[in-house]
């Protein structure tokens, strides 16, 4: 009873996995007008962020 039994499926390995982002996700509910402007956008994410660090620079928080 003392015997070791080994699992089918293997062990951690190190390396594996997907790798750990430092980004964060965010989910928001947009007006109608907000929304057809990111309709007609390709990269939301990127425009999304632009539009953030502008208005924060605007507004004197970074």
């Amino acid at each position: 009873m003392d015997e070791i039994t080994k699992g089918k499926h293997g062990g951690t390995r190190a390396g594996a996995g997907r790798k750990k982002t430092t980004a964060k996700r965010y989910g928001f509910k947009a007006p109608e007008d907000v929304c057809s402007i990111l309709e007609k956008v390709d990269d939301k994410t990127s425009f999304i962020c632009e539009a953030i660090l502008k208005l924060a620079k605007e507004k004197g928080m970074i």
